[in-house]
C-alpha cells in the first residue's frame, strides 16, 4: 500500500467534511468506516483495517470501526485488556508503538488471540497507536492481511500518515465514546 498523493488528497477532502458531518449528527463510527475504507480500495494488496479506540479508564480497547473485519471477530475483541501481550493492538496501545505482526499464527502475541484471527484468514497484523494532540494513546489503527508479510518502509510512512488522519477525525468528536 502506497500513500501516494490520490490517497493523500482523498483523506485531506474527508478531513474537511468531517465538521459538517459532525454537525449533521452523523456518528464516529460511521465517518471512521470512510477513512478506512478509503484506505483499502485505495491499497495495492487485499487489506483489512480496524480501529479501536481506548475506553475512559484506558485499559480495554473497543470497537470504534472495521468496515470489511467479519462482525464476529469484532465481537470477539471488543474490550480485550490491553498489555505486553495482547495481540498487535492490544500490544501497540500498552506499549505506545507501533507493533507489525507478520504471522499470526506463531508470533507470541497473539497467544491467546490467534484462534479468534485465523478462521477468519486473518495472518498479518500491523497496528500503530492513535495519539491526540496531547501525545496521549488514544485508539490503535490496525491493517490485517490473508498472507504472511512484513511492512515495506513506504507502507510503515503510510501507516503513521493515516493515524495522523484518523486522530483529527476523533479529535473532532470531542469526548467520543466508542460503540
Amino acid at each position: 500500500m502506497a500513500f501516494d498523493s490520490e490517497l493523500s488528497h482523498s483523506l485531506d477532502e474527508l478531513d474537511e467534511r468531517i465538521g459538517s458531518q459532525r454537525r449533521a449528527g452523523e456518528q464516529l463510527e460511521s465517518v471512521l468506516d470512510e477513512y478506512l475504507l478509503e484506505i483499502e480500495a485505495a491499497a495495492d494488496k487485499d487489506i483489512r483495517t480496524s480501529i479501536l479506540l481506548l475506553d475512559r479508564e484506558r485499559k480495554h480497547l473497543l470497537h470504534g470501526a472495521a468496515p470489511s473485519l467479519p462482525k464476529t471477530y469484532c465481537e470477539a475483541i471488543h474490550g480485550v485488556e490491553i498489555g505486553p501481550s495482547a495481540g498487535s493492538c492490544g500490544t501497540a496501545a500498552y506499549m505506545g508503538h507501533s507493533i507489525f505482526v507478520t504471522d499470526i499464527a506463531t508470533d507470541p502475541l497473539w497467544a491467546e488471540y490467534r484462534d479468534l484471527a485465523l478462521p477468519h484468514q486473518l495472518r498479518t497484523c500491523w497496528s500503530t497507536p492513535i495519539r491526540s494532540e496531547d501525545d496521549e494513546v488514544i485508539g490503535t489503527f490496525a491493517i490485517y492481511h490473508s498472507s504472511r508479510r512484513a511492512p515495506t518502509e513506504d507502507e510503515i510512512r503510510a501507516v503513521k500518515a493515516i493515524s495522523g488522519h484518523v486522530a483529527r477525525a476523533i479529535a473532532r468528536w470531542g469526548d467520543f465514546q466508542a460503540v
